[in-house]
């Protein structure tokens, strides 16, 4: 027990470590203002709405979400702080339930440790816990305590531990919809139980399906007298190339961000795969095929693939779709964000296959060190990133004169001085982008940043293309121009009002 806690110290203080630079940075990107916005001047003045109305008018209900950002909001006044704070204690506690899900069920503390430390800083997961307006965080913390309560209700069949394992489901699922595909991963590891002659008796089976009927049902009823209409389903080419693009991001030891900083590698908006580059990559990956093919024919890692517990390998590459499959049938884009569930059971696949493939204790443990710096470093890379953001728009919220606009109508028009680069993420902003990229889906973001820092709910603003602002600056518009750096300069109006 004594090694145990010695682990969780271990894994705690270099999660601390790692996003203790970016915990302290301010609001960055268009997602962070307008949930803020809504916080200010909406939920503060009906807070009934936040479990009246959905997610911004969309199909999502997320009461809890919502309700954790009008408390962080509160607490915080402005500063972001409450918010990343939040999100890395949350990122904590997921970490610390994969290295307890991977003990219960390797009962190996070394693959514990590694699959804690590889999730901690594992680059996937990044962009969920320096997002600060995100609760994904605390989403999935209910999901993973729900699966540890639920392996202790297995070894102990005492039903208060399930009682609490669904509760904990239920909370999340009001946090993201998403952690509902927890129920099929526990019908999953019953399943693997049975495959491995330990059946769950008829009793406690009941109880789990009532359970998990129970849970369903209130979920689906309460979202029913909120919600109206239906989630459009996404094509199948879409859903096989989000497929891909979520596995490339899983398995690469070097993630597009570290890439892109390191050697200027382009990121995901301006790669352009021709045929010389495919057919490259397809020669380097057969390679690798062969070259793993000949180290597994070796007699130690034969002796090692014999001990490899191979059902939970099946479970652990069946659930990293599973967590995913919200997301292909519903969501059209790409993203980041939904990696993170994934990338919990991929450290715990991994961990457990290098231990497995690497029977010499040397070799496991320098190629656990090597892959910890690959991630630590992608996931410092874009905390800095993410930190450099926030500062740029702190740095525009404070040089545009916020003081005057306090009350009264306004109308403030901005413009960058040159084209910010490709949306990546959270991890490509500079000028205005960390605040509003001028794209119709994210909404006004500008507004809300400036409706915040005045407490002026009449200011109305605008991004234009700098192409556009000498002509579109007339009065009653302020006009300022933006450097990339967050720098402003205020332009003077070219044309009289008419």
């Amino acid at each position: 027990m004594k090694q145990i806690w010695m682990d969780v110290l271990i894994i705690t203080l270099i999660g601390i470590a790692m996003f203790a630079k970016v915990s302290s940075a301010y609001f960055c990107g268009f997602d962070d203002f307008n949930e803020t916005h809504r916080a200010l001047f909406e939920d503060s003045q009906n807070r009934t709405l936040i479990f009246t109305t959905t997610h911004f008018g969309s199909t999502k209900y997320r009461p809890l979400n919502r309700l954790t950002t009008y408390l962080c909001w509160m607490i915080g006044r402005g500063s972001a702080l409450p918010f990343r704070i939040r999100n890395l204690l949350f990122h904590l506690v997921c970490v610390l339930g994969v290295y307890g899900l991977a003990l219960l069920w390797t009962r190996e503390r070394s693959i514990a440790l590694v699959a804690g430390l590889f999730f901690c800083v594992e680059p996937s997961a990044n962009q969920t816990v320096v997002a600060a307006i995100f609760t994904n965080t605390m989403a999935y913390a209910f999901l993973l305590v729900s699966l540890l309560l639920f392996m202790l209700w297995l070894q102990t069949r005492r039903s208060g531990w399930l009682a609490l394992s669904f509760f904990s489901v239920l909370l999340g699922t009001f946090c993201y919809e998403p952690v509902i595909v927890v129920i099929p991963m526990m019908a999953g590891y019953l399943a693997l139980e049975a495959y491995r002659g330990r059946s769950t008796p008829h009793k406690q089976l009941a109880i789990y399906v009532g359970g998990s009927a129970g849970v369903i049902l209130a979920f689906a009823f309460i979202r029913h007298l909120v919600v109206r209409g239906v989630n459009p389903q996404v094509s199948l080419r879409a859903m096989v190339n989000n497929a891909i693009l979520y596995a490339g991001a899983l398995i690469s030891p070097v993630d597009v961000v570290t890439a892109n900083q390191l050697f200027g590698s382009p990121l995901p908006p301006q790669l352009h795969v021709g045929t010389r580059v495919l057919v490259l990559l397809l020669a380097v990956l057969v390679a690798l095929v062969l070259a793993l093919v000949a180290y597994l024919n070796t007699t130690s890692v034969r002796a090692g693939i014999r001990r490899l517990d191979k059902a939970l390998v099946i479970y652990l590459l069946l659930s990293i779709p599973l967590a995913l499959s919200t997301f292909l049938l519903f969501t059209p884009h790409a993203s980041e964000t939904y990696l993170y569930l994934p990338a919990a059971f991929y450290a715990i696949l991994l961990g457990l296959l290098l231990r497995a493939l690497l029977p010499s204790k040397p070799l496991f443990r320098s190629t656990v060190v090597l892959i910890l710096l690959c991630f630590g470093i992608g996931s410092w890379i874009r905390n800095r990133r993410v930190a450099e953001c926030g500062q740029i728009a702190h740095t525009i919220l404070t040089a545009l004169p916020v003081s005057q606009w306090q009350s009264g109508n306004w109308n403030i028009m901005l413009s960058n001085v040159s084209a910010p680069p490709p949306r990546y993420g959270i991890y490509n902003y500079e000028g205005l982008s960390t605040i509003d990229p001028a794209d119709p889906e994210t909404g006004n973001g500008a507004q809300s940043a400036l409706q915040i820092v005045t407490g002026n709910p009449q200011l109305k603003a605008d991004v234009v293309d700098p192409l556009k602002m000498s002509s579109s600056c007339l009065k009653p518009y302020r006009c300022f121009e933006v450097s990339l750096n967050g720098s402003v300069e205020e332009v003077t109006s070219r044309l009289a009002e008419k």
